[in-house]
């Protein structure tokens, strides 16, 4: 097949194909052929052409590409640095050489040049850097760099191809839904405005523009040199961190952010300034806490398990028989270690603590591997965990020399005050454990507020905040507390704590309609006034602080969101009355989950999906009231799913009756029995072993 001489370049360099590979076209196409099914050829013949054309681009990075391939990246990356010093602009034999580096020395060695490839090759190769941007994120990940995750994430996503976005846009609301990320590293930061003279607002600009294709090294640097010389501009050290940020120097850049929330007059922009300093400190701090794990080698399994049955400070957990994976397929038990035995009349009030995590796995049938129990605890507890297992299991318990403690994560130690642990007891259901966790985080809150902190000089947040002069690291370490909680699954008022500290309530944020909510730091969040928002702006508030999950915002947006129909037509009224029953859940309010319910019923349209539709809804409800066992109008809607769905859906009884059992209500499981011909048609009730039932009818099909 003839080439159009005056098409693009298959080498893809954006030149016409006469004015560049026409001569060796015919060699690129066999090049092409060999690479996947015969690569020796395939390098063979690149080597050949290399010695011909020794100025040809193409012929280097393919192969490079090659030797990368079958583990040959010292040849590749001598092949690609040879090439480079004669055309050390080549942006593609730059991307190519940041690759290997990457790939072999990691991003610290190798930041130089891969700034540099991205500086050369963004505008003719975003797809090279979009794909360069995206293992830096992998990477950085892995060393726990999460601002710097994000927005090379974000970088790869303007940069990527049309058909490869998509993909890297999930891979992006991925990150940003991980609860174990602080919520302010999942979304965008800001660079502050700078006012400076003409000469130093040029190098400011230009500082901005390499920031925008991701070389936030080069930027730094330009920033250094302005900060030398206006070393009292606040805005400038603020930009200073967030460039340290991005390019993953974490404790530089927390330096730069607490010397700008000195510096910067507005308050609230230095309590989020100092706030992000002080989020930064703990990512970096050695003084941190770990969860590990244990694996012990065990015999007799069966037996294993009747010990541990008989022991009172072991409780078994009830299986999930839902989960099918090849480990959960060799579980034979889960315990939970308990800090006190439990008693023969469990104390509702009063239940322990949980010490430890315990699984006995069955021998793998695919392996040598025997049977094990897995125990994971704080690195405080292990010791005394093993010790207690070992102690209940006894001869059947393997030797302890191997039983060195393996992290599983480490966590800020300011999470420690957060993280605990209470024995579920299954008939008391989630409400109750839900009241327990308030009461637990209540106490935990004071404690906070007496406890000397590191970020305030080793003061308490309540006698730091005695002197006018701490009131910025005050409002700041008020913010992190906030995201240290959401961080442990609680979202505290902080009306309550900004009172009692005495530290100013944030200003509301001023936005304009046309501005992207999107394009907002998640610290200012809780400064939006969702009343001044327009309906769009309101959409993308609750879907943003929906991903994020912190849930006094969502409750905020969503109030807002179902007062405006055309915003929450926009948003689909199902997902927000939905959403306004998952808070109301969390906040242990039974009643307004119950609205919501009945809102959300009466936003179904009657469609073929309108029977479908009510029954997720029915079923939803019934999880949510299972979570207070002794719920009045839990008969009631056993009675009606049982009425409209079981003649249709057989097979949702089972479903029922297995989140009956696994919710510790199976005095309900009568409720799924269809009621005796002639027995009266009375619904039952808590009270019907005292007085008659009540003159409710039964729901009959067809009625709604």
């Amino acid at each position: 097949m003839a080439h159009d001489p005056y098409a693009p370049c298959m080498c893809g360099s954006g030149k016409k194909l006469k004015f560049c590979c026409q001569d060796i076209l015919s060699d690129l196409v066999k090049v092409e052929k060999l690479i996947d099914n015969q690569p020796e050829a395939a390098e063979k013949l690149l080597r050949s052409l290399i010695a011909q054309h020794t100025d040809k681009e193409v012929l280097v990075t393919q192969l490079a590409s090659v030797l990368t391939r079958k583990g040959q990246f010292d040849d590749a990356r001598e092949q690609l640095v040879d090439f480079l010093r004669r055309h050390p602009d080549e942006p593609r034999a730059l991307l190519a050489l940041a690759d290997v580096c990457l790939a072999t020395q990691g991003f610290d060695a190798s930041r130089r040049v891969i700034h540099r490839a991205f500086q050369l090759g963004a505008r003719q190769f975003p797809a090279g850097v979009a794909m360069l941007a995206s293992q830096i994120a992998q990477q950085m990940a892995r060393a726990g760099r999460a601002m710097a995750v994000r927005e090379h994430l974000a970088l790869s996503v303007r940069m990527a191809p049309p058909e490869r976005r998509n993909a890297l846009l999930m891979q992006l609301a991925n990150f940003e839904s991980q609860r174990t990320v602080p919520y302010p590293f999942r979304g965008r930061f800001a660079l502050l405005p700078v006012e400076l003279d003409e000469e130093l607002q040029q190098e400011e600009s230009r500082a901005r523009k390499v920031s925008q294709i991701g070389c936030w090294e080069p930027a730094a640097i330009l920033y250094s040199r302005l900060v030398e010389k206006q070393p009292q501009n606040g805005a400038l050290w603020h930009n200073l961190g967030l460039f340290r940020a991005w390019d993953g120097r974490i404790e530089e850049a927390a330096k730069a952010l607490h010397k700008a929330a000195d510096l910067i007059d507005d308050y609230d922009t230095a309590v989020e300034a100092e706030a992000l300093a002080q989020l930064l400190d703990l990512e970096f701090d050695t003084d941190a806490y770990s969860i590990v794990q244990v694996s012990v080698p065990v015999e007799s399994v069966s037996q294993l398990l009747t010990s541990l049955d008989a022991d009172g400070r072991i409780a078994r957990m009830p299986s999930n028989a839902n989960e099918e994976n090849e480990e959960q397929a060799r579980v034979a038990a889960e315990y939970e270690l308990l800090a006190e035995p439990l008693s023969d009349e469990v104390d509702p009030e009063n239940l322990p603590d949980v010490l430890a995590d315990i699984t006995v796995y069955d021998a793998e049938d695919s392996s040598e591997s025997g049977p094990q129990a897995l125990i994971v605890a704080l690195d405080d507890d292990i010791k005394k965990a093993t010790e207690a297992f070992r102690d209940v299991a006894g001869d059947l318990a393997g030797s302890d020399d191997n039983d060195e403690p393996t992290p599983v994560s480490r966590l800020p130690q300011a999470c420690r005050l957060f993280d605990w642990k209470t024995h579920h007891a299954e008939h008391l259901g989630s409400s109750h454990f839900r009241k327990i966790d308030r009461q637990r985080l209540d106490s935990a809150l004071q404690k906070w507020l007496e406890q000397p902190s590191k970020s305030l000089g080793d003061e308490s947040p309540l006698e730091a905040a005695k002197d006018a002069n701490n009131l910025v690291k005050v409002g700041a370490s008020v913010i992190t507390l906030d995201v240290v909680c959401n961080r442990m699954g609680y979202d505290p008022d902080l009306a309550e704590i900004r009172s009692r500290l005495g530290i100013p309530v944030p200003l509301k944020l001023e936005t304009d309609e046309n501005e992207a909510i999107t394009s907002l730091p998640l610290l200012q969040f809780a400064r939006l006034a969702e009343s001044d928002l327009s309906d769009d702006q309101v959409v993308d508030f609750t879907n943003r602080v929906t991903l994020v999950r912190h849930l006094l915002l969502i409750e905020r947006a969503v109030a807002e969101l179902i007062k405006r129909p055309t915003a929450l037509e926009r948003f689909t009224p199902m997902r927000a009355h939905m959403l306004r029953a998952t808070v109301a859940r969390e906040k242990n309010d039974l009643s307004m989950a119950s609205e919501c319910f009945a809102d959300a019923r009466g936003s179904v349209a009657e469609n073929q999906d309108a029977f479908r539709t009510k029954l997720e809804l029915d079923i939803r409800e019934l999880s949510f009231r299972l979570d207070d066992p002794t719920d009045r109008e839990l008969p009631a809607l056993l009675t009606s799913i049982r009425e409209r769905y079981f003649v249709k859906i057989p097979e949702i009884e089972e479903v029922i009756r297995e989140e009956l059992v696994n919710s510790g209500c199976t005095h309900l499981l009568d409720q799924l029995q269809p009621a005796a011909a002639g027995a009266g048609g009375g619904l039952w009730t808590p009270e019907k072993e005292e007085k008659a039932a009540s003159s409710e009818k039964l729901w009959v099909p067809g009625q709604d």
